[in-house]
């Protein structure tokens, strides 16, 4: 039997503390993934949660690559780690004023989320028979490899998740 390698831990943590959000009645989640890309040999897993009658939506992103997995497994790496994303997600309530709303949202981001790297993206929806629709999804990169030694912080990351959502 092997041990489970690092991003296995990490998901676990992550998945069961969220799990645990949802049954406190804190958060719900809405979407859970956990995929590998057999192109690339890497693992990605993913949980998007909400709260009622929150307009943001939040996601995080746990990644490992080929490098970090075979070099954990054959023991060639000393420190294999994973990759955080998150992602927030909310319709904007200004289209004719979508400048001033996005720099308002990652100005509001930033006061979470200091020292990090956030980039704002919008996607206008087309049809006809719906009113104009601007969905604004934000990147929070975290610029460095997340070890288990990290866990805490891990937990900690998502309790400012659910913080930006609220």
């Amino acid at each position: 039997m092997f041990d489970p390698t690092v991003f296995d831990n990490l998901k676990v943590v992550i998945e069961g503390d969220l799990y645990d959000l949802d049954l406190d009645g804190v958060v719900k989640i809405v979407e859970r993934k956990d995929m590998v890309d057999l192109a690339a040999m890497s693992r990605t897993f993913s949980m998007k949660i909400a709260v009622n009658n929150a307009e943001i939506m939040g996601e995080i992103i746990l990644s490992s690559d080929a490098e970090n997995l075979s070099g954990e497994i054959l023991k060639h790496i000393e420190a294999p780690g994973c990759t955080v994303k998150l992602v927030f997600i909310k319709n904007a309530s200004e289209v004719s004023n979508l400048h001033q709303e996005v720099k308002n949202w990652k100005n509001s981001l930033s006061e979470i989320w200091t020292e990090r790297n956030i980039t704002i993206f919008s996607t206008k929806k087309h049809a006809e028979e719906e009113k104009e629709n601007v969905e604004l999804k934000a990147e929070v990169i975290f610029d460095r490899l997340i070890l288990e030694e990290n866990i805490d912080d891990l937990r900690d990351m998502l309790s400012f998740m659910v913080e930006t959502i609220i």
